[in-house]
């Protein structure tokens, strides 16, 4: 900028205007009038094709000019493009040849797109709607700039709160195919705002994606930034922080490399809220302060407000109660003086904190009186996860005080807001993550009414609480696996809901027994600012979190109690990333202790019983119960003790395990094979030809791809058993996945996706095929999900690694049993503990009878040795770590 560097504002008016000629520059910039002949027939300048002799800058010097401008004087831009749009609407009205005033009004509207998204940082939308109005009367001719005026008249209804009536204009324009890349992308984001806001989180993020496939320029850099922090956004208010805290890192960067403020500012906030919601408080101020410097310097109060919110929230957080009330009523202040009035998620925040400010602190009336100025507030309704806090925490004050009666009431209109958002959703992610941000609220509830003496009530409870996701996946099935014949002929599908203490009752065989646990006050997994909270700032920690409990429901057909097993779920979380979580829990000192709280209080009940059904929760889900024995010695799983089978919830066991038809299929499939990787199994392909020649079935062994057979063969089978390994991912729990040849692998994922069985088993023989992902909501991610939701009533599987000459010497004697008519819970009971009490003198009678009736077994054997003498009397595989690791989940008869 050699000659002109003592006028930057005009290299900066230049570098926002689309295209200027000598009139355009006299008019907006007339302090520079002496100049404006020099420096257009300077080399600054370049020609471009318009109606008459215009110029525009080169993009080099537009794109450094632009950056010196945001950086050394950011105000000016809305003050320049503010000028820039009102004279190009003032020559709209002048008369013309067709293609000046077209020109004029591409101009006019161009700038009216760049002044929309600098209001649009200040929440100015009052400002933002009187430009429309005025374009809109100017009349403009071109079809596209109709269809934007359209746009701001659409999105202005859904930010001052006309969410529905907003909704259904940008649908409309949505339509269109006429729409302009920006233009739709724009489209898209108000789309998806309209969906957020109203508790359709998935539905939101659907649109903000397509808003990011439709922006395929760089010039939409503010649109792209937009679309992603309003992704991080969404995941923050599902409780998924770290995803969000990874979109709003790329939406700093986006902003930063257009050299946006406002953007920045923005994306600062995000980063600060997601890390404060992790736990990471001191980065959640770093970024918090970064923020406020800015939008100080950018004068934006609206924004600023958000920010106060935020500062309140920590404060509180680390006890500083004071100085919290104060963030908190600064924001009110912004939001009463206008600064943020229609940011009506930031109003029912700000209340719904200082409320629960108020009643950590134990002033009830006040906390009451907060939650209810959010309840009042005119756009509430359409904000369904913010009624249901405040609803769950009027219920909370209403309990501490003693006003059952109320607390119920408003307990279950939380809990009617919060199926009703579940029942919106459509996505298995986004809805585990919004059902785990509300897991207190059932939690609340259950013990309420336990409280109250309503058992049966508290079970209900109970069962509408955990693996909703999963019951939902099931009622989405295409294949619609339960239908009723009606009296018209007609096949009718049956939508599955949560079952009620007398369902279980009816449905339940007269000789099982079910005990469902259900856990409270579990901390949340990895970080998590719960954890962070001090012990000072305990009180807090007690609105926050239910107390650490575990309860057993124990039912039967005649009978109903319910028992406080006496012990913290906390305790038996898995520790991060650890990929076989159980094994922990496998100490000798400790399985009498889980057996004394877990199994102890329904003993009296358990010895009446021939079938005993357990439905772990929450970290229970981790605990080895085939391995369970009281301190005595006397173990869960004898001889004469009932079969056990585990179930992820008792409306799945009861809608799609016991109640599926049998008999669906028929024919054995045995699927092996090795690995030929560093953990090569050497029993894997024997076991399958093993178990394929009792059964009388077919076969698959060695490295050859099974995958897409089975896909196909799948729906053909009676029973399907699988040997060989297994990979438990504890990141990705979906990506669990079965080795079934070289190179060829089956993940949960797949066969969710693509598996279809009718079989009335499946059996998996490999290591960790059992361990699953407990996310909040009580969901189990893993291969036993993907299996159950294939078609399979029964699955057997393995919770840990153990040794493959067991595993096939369990699967002898489970299928051996099969095959003489036990079932299956009892079948697998009885070869487990056969083999727990095998003596070396009657595993060597084993090999002997394999090596002779047996070719295949008995090449798998040849290394094998005679068993030692001084070990043929001994128990050889006494220790849980051998046998216990089965489990059948499912229908166990």
């Amino acid at each position: 900028m050699p000659s002109f560097s003592h006028s930057p504002q005009l290299l900066w008016l230049c570098a926002l205007l689309e295209w200027f000629d000598h009139a355009v520059l006299a008019a907006l910039a007339t302090e520079h009038a002496g100049l404006l002949d020099a420096f257009l027939a300077s080399e600054l300048v370049v020609e471009v094709e318009q109606p008459l002799r215009a110029y525009r800058l080169p993009d080099d010097l537009r794109a450094r000019c632009l950056v010196q401008m945001r950086l050394e004087q950011p105000l000016i831009e809305l003050t320049l493009q503010t000028r820039i749009f009102e004279y190009f609407l003032q020559r709209m009205a002048e008369n013309g040849d067709t293609a000046h005033q077209q020109s004029t009004e591409r101009a006019c509207f161009a700038h009216l797109w760049a002044l929309g998204l600098l209001l649009g940082e200040y929440l100015h939308w009052a400002e933002l709607a009187r430009y429309a109005a005025e374009a809109r009367a100017a009349q403009p001719q071109l079809p596209e700039h109709v269809l934007q005026l359209d746009y701001y008249t659409a999105y202005l209804a859904i930010r001052t709160g006309e969410l529905k009536q907003g909704e259904a204009q940008l649908k409309h324009l949505d339509n269109r195919s006429d729409l302009a890349p920006h233009l739709r992308a724009a489209v898209l984001i108000g789309r998806g705002h309209a969906r957020w806001y109203q508790g359709d989180f998935d539905g939101a993020l659907r649109f903000y994606q397509l808003a990011q496939a439709a922006i395929d320029h760089a010039d939409e850099s503010v649109l792209l930034a937009q679309a992603t922090i309003a992704q991080s956004m969404v995941y923050n208010e599902i409780g998924d922080h770290q995803k969000g805290l990874v979109l709003a890192h790329t939406s700093l960067q986006i902003a930063r490399r257009s050299h946006n403020r406002y953007r920045e500012a923005h994306a600062l906030y995000e980063v600060g809220n997601n890390a404060l919601y992790l736990g990471r408080w001191d980065e959640a101020q770093l970024h918090a302060q970064a923020a406020i410097q800015l939008y100080e310097q950018l004068q934006v109060q609206a924004r600023l407000s958000m920010l106060y919110w935020m500062q309140g929230f920590l404060d509180h957080l680390r006890g500083n109660d004071d100085a919290s009330e104060a963030c908190y009523r600064h924001t009110l202040d912004l939001i009463a003086a206008g600064a943020n009035q229609y940011e009506i998620t930031l109003q029912l925040d700000t209340w719904l904190n200082l409320g629960l400010l108020y009643q950590s602190q134990s002033l009830w009336d006040d906390a009451l009186a907060a939650y209810e100025r959010a309840l009042a507030l005119k756009q509430a309704p359409e904000y369904p996860q913010r009624l249901a806090l405040a609803y769950y925490r009027c219920g909370d004050v209403f309990e501490r005080q003693g006003r059952l009666a109320r607390a119920y009431t408003a307990y279950e209109t939380a809990i009617q807001h919060i199926e009703q958002m579940r029942e919106r959703t459509q996505t298995e992610e986004v809805k585990i993550g919004l059902l785990g941000t509300v897991q207190q609220v059932y939690e609340a509830m259950v013990q309420l009414c336990l409280r109250r003496g309503r058992r049966d009530k508290a079970f209900a409870y109970v069962e509408r609480a955990r693996s909703r996701a999963f019951l939902d996946m099931l009622n989405n099935r295409s294949t619609a696996p339960h239908e009723v014949t009606t009296d018209t002929g007609l096949l009718t599908k049956i939508a599955q809901q949560p079952a009620t203490l007398a369902d279980v009752q009816r449905q339940l065989p007269a000789d099982a027994l079910l005990l469902e646990y259900f856990t409270t006050g579990v901390m949340p997994r990895g970080e998590s600012f719960i954890a962070k909270i001090p012990a000072s700032n305990a009180r807090l920690r007690q609105h926050l979190t239910q107390p650490a409990q575990t309860l057993i429901f124990a039912i039967s057909r005649d009978s109903f109690d319910v028992f406080d097993a006496r012990e913290d779920p906390n305790r038996l979380r898995p520790h991060r990333g650890d990929p076989v979580p159980t094994e922990r829990l496998l100490e000798a000192n400790l399985l009498p202790e889980l057996y004394q709280h877990l199994i102890a209080p329904a003993e009296a009940l358990i010895a009446q019983c021939q079938m005993l059904y357990l439905i772990p929760h929450g970290p229970l889900h981790y605990v080895p119960f085939m391995a369970l024995h009281a301190p005595e010695g006397a173990a869960l799983l004898r001889t004469n003790g009932p079969a056990i089978a585990l179930a992820p919830s008792a409306t799945i066991l009861l809608q799609s395990c016991l109640s599926r038809p049998r008999k669906r299929a028929s024919g054995c499939l045995a699927l092996g094979y090795n690995d030929s990787s560093a953990a090569q199994l050497r029993y894997a392909e024997p076991e399958a030809r093993h178990v394929a020649q009792l059964a009388g079935g077919m076969v698959w062994a060695g490295p050859a791809p099974k995958s897409t057979d089975l896909l196909t063969h799948g729906p053909h089978v009676g029973w399907l058993h699988i040997a060989g390994h297994a990979a438990y991912d504890p990141h990705d729990p979906l990506g669990s996945a079965l080795y079934l040849g070289l190179g060829d692998t089956l993940s949960a994922r797949q066969i969710i996706a693509q598996l279809e069985l009718n079989a009335d088993l499946v059996t998996l023989s490999a290591c960790t095929s059992g361990v699953t992902h407990v996310v909040p909501g009580d969901e189990l991610l893993g291969l036993q999900r993907a299996f159950l939701f294939a078609g399979a009533p029964a699955v057997v599987c393995a919770l840990w690694e153990t040794n493959d000459l067991v595993a096939l010497l369990v699967m002898e004697g489970f299928y051996t049993r099969l095959l003489a008519g036990i079932p299956p819970a009892a079948a697998l009971r009885d070869a487990q503990v056969a083999v727990r009490s095998l003596t070396g003198a009657a595993l060597q009678a084993t090999l002997d009878r394999w090596r002779a009736s047996d070719p295949a077994l008995a090449e798998a054997l040849q290394h094998l040795p005679a068993v030692p003498d001084e070990v043929r009397a001994l128990h050889l595989y006494a220790e849980p770590r051998y046998w216990a690791t089965f489990m059948l989940i499912g229908r166990g008869d």
